[in-house]
């Protein structure tokens, strides 16, 4: 009990907050450094539009936490708006690793006909044999981009029900 209360009081304090600011401010400088730094050097646009859009997570994850500290009453809000550019940064993150791959056609030519090894290590040693092809890339895609549609609608319900006073972070009753 002792500590929560020692532990509340810091985070209520002002120096949590100053120090947050701080480095908020700071990650989303050096950022926004790397994608301006990105757009002047465009010699390679196919794959520099999905770094710059990762990119852009530093400074929105950054700037929402720090109102998430600063305003902890609404960190539901700004934590569901960071939740839903994750989401899109998840996407724009396995399309980087197509493209650094060398596209789609590319990774099926390489990989049309393998099977997935078992193995203790990769802990693949109890799935039953995989065989890669176009349905193994498009079930990988296909769940990328389910997770990104998932993931904004729930920020979405948890808003309404923040609204309406039914939600209740780590509370995993059904009541």
């Amino acid at each position: 009990l002792l500590y929560t209360i020692k532990f509340e009081m810091f985070i209520l304090g002002a120096a949590p907050k100053v120090i947050g600011g701080i480095s908020a401010i700071a990650a989303s400088c050096i950022t926004c450094l790397q994608i301006y730094q990105h757009l002047q050097h465009y010699f390679c646009p196919a794959e520099q539009r999905w770094i710059i859009r990762i990119l852009c997570i530093v400074p929105i994850y950054a700037l929402t936490s720090w109102c998430s500290l600063m305003y902890w009453q609404f960190s539901i809000y700004f934590d569901s708006i960071r939740d839903v550019y994750e989401a899109f940064v998840i996407y724009n993150f396995l399309c980087l690793c197509y493209e650094y791959i060398g596209g789609e056609n590319c990774i099926l030519n390489e990989i049309q006909g393998k099977e997935l090894s078992r193995s203790w290590i990769h802990m693949t040693c109890c799935l039953p044999k995989i065989h890669y092809d176009i349905q193994f890339l498009r079930f990988c895609k296909q769940c990328t981009l389910q997770f990104c549609a998932v993931k904004p609608v729930v920020a979405l319900i948890t808003i309404i029900l923040e609204a309406e006073g039914k939600f209740h972070e780590n509370n995993l009753s059904p009541k």
